[in-house]
């Protein structure tokens, strides 16, 4: 694959082909964590059905492909508060902890990385983190996984956006290993967007979501690795979130005092004007519109990598996106299909494990690289796409050639 005969590449909407990383960076380490708390589709449905506006549980998979999602006890509490005692849907797992934080994920699937690659914790010499979800302002979950491990002081940054966070974390740590600032990188990112971002009455995105967090130790290798990224704020009001400031406080526990009055009256429309009308503290998002650009946006992505890369179609074995919705997954790859010349045989290279953990924001990817690991369709020597995209709108992917780890077992059953 290379540019178009004439020397062009093809009419992009959002990737700006020349803004790129290309870095001989090898992926060592993976590892990921999900919580054991669970929420099925019955909890929404009966949200929805409460609210004047009812779909049963096979209506919410059948649109979203999800069947169910992993959270924490503390946002099992968190939903029964607010929908009942009673709620459906809703399973604990008696073992949990009462009380765990995006930072106590984020040291477990660290753990599991270094376990999977063989290497000791005292070898990090930078963390990179990323999450949408973070409610630490400081110290950062960079920074606290960075104490937790007993690291001494390094550089430990973090980002923070929307779902595409994880690509941008990518390219932000092959440019360290390029660089040589660094030979060993710890990537982490943990997320709770259901308790932490958004009002779970709001069940059309609420719904969406889980709960987990992942990482990834990366060093300089021999194989080259390419990552791009962009920004396109034109797009913000298709998925955004306004964090609320001191003087929003008193506001917003008003208003969703007022809005748990709503529903258990059963009174839906008023409570949905209010969704729509107060702004702060919650994601707001249009999916008509999140499902027209998202696509094309990691479409995008995938393509001018492998054209930078010169790999043909074939040479790609695998693409792993951000697992936004299924539906999302699907369009991606009929748009590479019919506007970029990728063959019918694309559609079976994409990766979509959405259906049992829901979108985990920044931890998606590595989650469904571990569901492709534990089905034994990952093999050493494989290229694999991971393209993200997340409100703002950010989009970006990273091409690589997976190199297997020194301990799967680590991986496929962590301890």
């Amino acid at each position: 694959m290379s540019q178009s005969p004439t020397g062009q590449w093809p009419e992009y909407v959002y990737i700006v082909p020349h803004i790129y990383t290309k870095a001989n960076v090898r992926l060592i380490g993976l590892g990921t964590y999900a919580p054991s708390g669970i929420i099925t589709n019955e909890f929404f449905a009966a949200i929805s059905t409460r609210l004047g506006d009812p779909r049963s549980s096979a209506d919410l998979e059948r649109v979203t492909g999800l069947s169910a999602r992993h959270v924490r006890a503390s946002t099992l509490e968190l939903c029964r508060n607010i929908a009942g005692v009673d709620a459906p849907g809703l399973i604990d797992d008696p073992k949990a902890p009462k009380e765990e934080t995006l930072a106590d994920m984020a040291v477990v699937a660290a753990r599991r990385a270094l376990a999977s690659a063989g290497r000791d914790a005292s070898e990090i010499d930078t963390v990179i983190g990323a999450s949408s979800s973070d409610n630490d302002g400081f110290p950062t979950i960079a920074g606290l996984v960075q104490n937790r491990l007993g690291l001494g002081p390094l550089r430990a940054s973090m980002l923070k956006g929307a779902c595409a966070c994880q690509t941008e974390a990518f390219q932000m740590c092959s440019e360290v290993l390029k660089a040589g600032s660094a030979n060993l990188v710890l990537m982490v990112t943990s997320e709770g967007l259901l308790p932490n971002i958004m009002n779970v009455l709001d069940w059309k995105t609420s719904s969406i979501f889980g709960e987990g967090a992942c990482a990834f130790l990366l060093e300089r290798g021999d194989d080259e690795t390419y990552v791009i990224n962009g920004s396109d704020a034109n797009q913000a009001s298709s998925l955004y979130y306004q964090t609320p400031l001191r003087k929003d406080v008193i506001e917003m526990a008003e208003v969703d005092m007022k809005m748990r009055e709503l529903y258990h009256a059963g009174r839906g429309a008023e409570l949905n004007k209010m969704l729509s009308q107060y702004m702060v503290g919650y994601t707001k998002m249009n999916g008509k519109e999140v499902f027209r650009e998202a696509p094309r946006a990691m479409a995008e992505s995938v393509d001018v990598l492998c054209r930078h890369a010169g790999l043909a179609y074939d040479d790609v074995d695998h693409i792993v996106p951000h697992q936004a919705n299924s539906r999302i997954t699907r369009r991606m790859g009929e748009l590479l299909i019919h506007d970029y010349g990728w063959p019918s045989s694309t559609m079976d290279k994409l990766v979509d494990n959405f259906r049992y953990y829901g979108n985990l924001s920044n931890a998606s990817i590595a989650t469904a690289l571990v569901e492709l690991l534990r089905q034994g369709h990952l093999q050493e020597g494989q290229w694999m796409a991971l393209p993200a995209v997340g409100g703002g709108m950010n989009y970006g992917c990273w091409l690589l050639r997976f190199q297997g780890l020194k301990n799967l077992e680590a991986v496929l059953n962590p301890l």
